[in-house]
């Protein structure tokens, strides 16, 4: 446990203020995702991860309608990470509450995203926050990992592999606050350096468009003059948020076993079976 005091307050630019006796102070505190309103008591939350260690900037907004009146941010550099202070004019909001390993950018309740395009662990929450609230009650706040995360793991590879490319179609780079779900379907892909490891082990954050999503995977191995070793184009792999979907097996042998499996927070698993004996 870490023992956190309020940082200073931070009030947004671009609101108008009539005077700070008409402002509320309010506080998010992000510990283990619990979070707390000042002068409401301890707000319940999800506890299944830390905050240390997790993520690395933390983003708050506030929405009056589609208008952003308030955004606060940190990141774990500073002394006080995990706790936000603020004034607000006590009014009815939308919040939307971003931790992540990555910078977010907070365009509208159905729009975040990476600031520099790539995505990494990355956890949220949506819900209200009324003016009622501020001055005298209190507001669930949960924050849920939001994410999907498709590792890619080899047994031994080629000597000449120096990387690997993951490609993969049927996911989002933007998503949706109010849902949790993916803003449209594209096609994201990444290369590994592959240089002197012995074996592929690789992943990718991703968002998805739907609670169970069916993606197409290309996987590709280069040499170092960039010609391909190997290539592969899975299909119909199933992903879903905040799941942990994992290619395994001998990718570079023709008699290759191969499986795709998708573990949830209870590390169960459903195996789909890949035939790469005819490569």
């Amino acid at each position: 446990m870490l023992a956190l005091t309020a940082c200073e307050n931070q009030i947004a630019d671009n609101h108008e203020i009539d005077g700070e006796d008409a402002l509320q102070e309010i506080t998010f505190s992000v510990l283990d995702f619990e979070q707390t309103l000042k002068q409401m008591g301890v707000i319940e939350a999800d506890t299944r991860a830390s905050l240390s260690g997790n993520a690395t900037y933390l983003k708050v907004a506030l929405f009056s309608g589609r208008s952003k009146k308030y955004e606060f941010a940190q990141t774990s550099d500073e002394e006080d990470f995990g706790v936000i202070s603020a004034l607000v004019l006590p009014d009815d909001y939308a919040m939307v509450v971003v931790a992540s390993k990555v910078e977010m950018t907070i365009d509208d309740t159905t729009d975040f995203y990476p600031t520099g395009g790539k995505l990494n662990d990355t956890f949220h929450y949506y819900g209200s926050l009324t003016k009622a609230n501020l001055e005298a009650g209190t507001v669930a706040v949960a924050l849920h990992r939001t994410v999907a995360l498709l590792e890619f793991k080899t047994d031994a590879k080629p000597t000449e592999v120096t990387s690997f490319t993951l490609e993969i179609t049927g996911v989002s780079t933007k998503l949706n606050a109010e849902t949790g779900l993916g803003v449209g379907s594209t096609t994201v892909a990444t290369s590994f350096d592959q240089t002197g490891r012995s074996a592929v082990d690789c992943g990718m954050y991703v968002f998805l468009p739907s609670a169970d999503a069916s993606v197409t995977v290309k996987a590709t191995a280069y040499d170092a003059d960039k010609e391909i070793v190997k290539t592969y184009t899975f299909s119909g792999v199933q992903m879903k948020p905040a799941y942990h979907t994992c290619c395994s097996g001998n990718f570079f042998q023709i008699d290759a076993d191969w499986s795709v499996t998708i573990d949830d927070v209870a590390w169960s698993a459903i195996a789909v079976p890949y035939d790469l004996s005819s490569l």
